[in-house]
């Protein structure tokens, strides 16, 4: 279904911004573009559906059909391994998620990284709690992200980590972390040994990042 369909039945207003045929099939791109408020975002990313393969980017609110045409040349023509954001000045962020395994995302703001990475670890520990008796009342548990500091040290201590559920009990959850000299893919084994141990206090809510002992 088009992405103006969908936003349509959701009641979520944008612009559409047709590309044509040539854009069909390319990565990263389809035949149209919506152009909407970001604050809508939630709203149009409600669950109701798959965002296979789907991309964002941020551009100025008083955006033309000209320089929408420059954004999806651009997306069109990357490489895989090419950075985008150095082509679209006016752009701060650009995302694309291929599947459930992979996400491409590229940032000017500097709290981002630490910010994504600690609701990763966020959903990964939530995840391991679902289902455990007396905790999960329903499918999903809430749980709290760390704050930006322990996601900001691993980030300068290495560019690309994998993370590995360890113990798991109502009172915390531990995960291990161990970087990687390269980005994870699906056929990358977790290391024989983790080098930092994030750990949740389930009870108090709070979360330690410490070096692995």
């Amino acid at each position: 279904m088009p992405p103006s369909l969908i936003a349509a039945d959701l009641g979520v207003p944008c612009t559409v911004h047709p590309l044509g045929s040539w854009a069909s099939g390319t990565h990263g791109l389809a035949e149209e573009l919506l152009v909407m408020d970001r604050a809508l975002l939630p709203r149009f990313l409600d669950g109701t559906w798959s965002p296979y393969e789907l991309s964002l980017i941020d551009v100025p609110a008083d955006v033309t059909a000209d320089r929408l045409d420059e954004v999806a040349l651009v997306l069109g023509t990357a490489r895989g391994d090419e950075p985008l954001l150095s082509r679209l000045e006016d752009s701060r962020v650009w995302f694309s998620g291929h599947d459930d395994c992979y996400v491409l995302l590229e940032t000017r703001d500097p709290a981002l990284p630490a910010a994504v990475l600690a609701r990763l670890l966020a959903l990964l520990a939530g995840s391991a709690l679902t289902g455990l008796p007396g905790l999960a009342e329903g499918p999903s548990v809430r749980v709290p992200e760390p704050g930006p500091g322990p996601a900001e040290q691993l980030i300068a201590a290495a560019p690309h980590w994998i993370g590995a559920l360890g113990e798991v009990t109502e009172d915390r959850v531990i995960i291990g972390l161990a970087a990687l000299p390269r980005p994870w893919r699906l056929d990358v084994a977790f290391p024989q040994r983790a080098d930092f141990t994030a750990t949740l206090d389930v009870r108090s809510g709070t979360w330690r990042i410490t070096p692995a002992e």
